[in-house]
């Protein structure tokens, strides 16, 4: 089973969403079924677009109200709504399997980019009575070759049937097998275009952003272009950031002088920092630290782009920079953990703030 996560920001707030893929195929024929469970997380109303791309010759049935397109003879793409009522819900395909290939599903798409995926070990169950006659067909072997004088049993001389799964007592996990690549194909086909769901910043969206900060006395980011208001935490693993922005502990803290850095997810909940791509040159990156406001905004690279793409391990972008400044942090391709997407910004005001929450 595959477990695919993302999540999408817009005014409304975060929609978050979780897929869990089983495909199962059906003996002697390339016919496959796809069972597709998902939930929306969300504070919005509308439903939310979700594509799969499907390895298969056809497509047999699909859900009502999806659509489907042929990007390529063997690889589909099915488009379909999902309901933001936060319950699990299920869908069911049914294709050709390509040339007998099991794993049909090789992408989903939130806003036309790829979800976060990982792969659920599946299960082989063997069964309580299964075991206790393959245990005295052994023993029955090794009396044989114990009471002969004349002969030897070997190994090779023996055949035993592969154990089938009749009841789930005893479990044992199988191998995953590794993602399946798409055959290139000489003919050209349409791909359709990325989607994108990117909400637009208004004149009051800094606005309505701070006045929804919390008198809480915690820490909060804002950030106007991607409608985000969020908790700073300290650190940076994965459950401190499932809680909000992470802080890293071992620079400057966050309302200090330095470089502050801090770090989000990109696809997986709750995802802060989806959109940090399209942050532009002079955006505003806002910290409320106790009941101050601290101003900082973006700046250009040394080609004027408003952010870079570095090595993991490349820590230097958390140094001094001879300013104060934050620098914000996060994966990047979408999906992945190859490199990082850097953004700094330059402090440029500290100000009393008003908590009215």
């Amino acid at each position: 089973m595959k477990r695919y996560s993302a999540s999408l920001l817009d005014p409304a707030g975060t929609r978050h969403v979780e897929l869990r893929v089983r495909t199962k195929a059906t003996w002697g024929s390339d016919a496959s079924t796809v069972t597709v469970r998902s939930r929306v997380r969300t504070q919005a109303v509308q439903t939310t677009s979700v594509a799969l791309h499907l390895r298969a010759d056809a497509m047999r049935s699909i859900p009502s109200g999806s659509v489907t397109a042929q990007l390529t003879p063997s690889l589909h793409e099915v488009t379909f709504a999902l309901a933001p009522s936060g319950e699990w819900s299920t869908s069911i395909f049914a294709v050709t399997r390509s040339r007998g290939d099991k794993n049909v599903v090789t992408h989903a798409l939130l806003a036309g980019r790829a979800m976060t995926s990982t792969t659920v070990n599946r299960k082989v169950y063997v069964s309580v009575s299964t075991m206790v006659a393959t245990l005295l067909l052994l023993i029955g072997s090794f009396m044989v070759s114990k009471s002969s004088s004349d002969r030897t049993v070997f190994a090779d001389q023996i055949s035993i049937a592969p154990l089938q799964s009749t009841d789930s007592t005893i479990a044992a996990p199988a191998t995953t097998l590794p993602a399946p690549t798409i055959a290139p194909t000489s003919k050209k086909f349409s791909v359709l275009p990325a989607k994108s769901e990117f909400p637009a910043m208004e004149p009051k969206t800094e606005d309505e952003l701070l006045a929804g900060v919390p008198n809480d006395g915690k820490t909060w980011i804002v950030i106007p272009r991607l409608h985000l208001r969020m908790q700073i935490v300290s650190g940076i693993s994965d459950d401190r950031l499932a809680l909000g922005v992470g802080w890293y502990r071992r620079g400057p803290k966050p309302g200090t002088n330095g470089n502050i850095g801090l770090a989000g997810h990109r696809t997986t909940y709750p995802a802060p920092f989806f959109f940090l791509d399209k942050m532009r040159v002079a955006d505003s990156v806002i910290l409320i630290v106790g009941n101050e406001m601290h101003r900082y905004l973006v700046k250009a690279n040394e080609v004027g782009e408003p952010y870079d793409v570095v090595q993991p391990n490349n820590i230097g972008v958390l140094a001094y920079l001879g300013y104060d400044s934050v620098t914000l942090t996060t994966c990047t391709p979408i999906g992945t953990t190859k490199e990082r997407l850097i953004v700094h910004a330059k402090l440029m005001k500290r100000s009393p703030f008003e908590r009215k929450n």
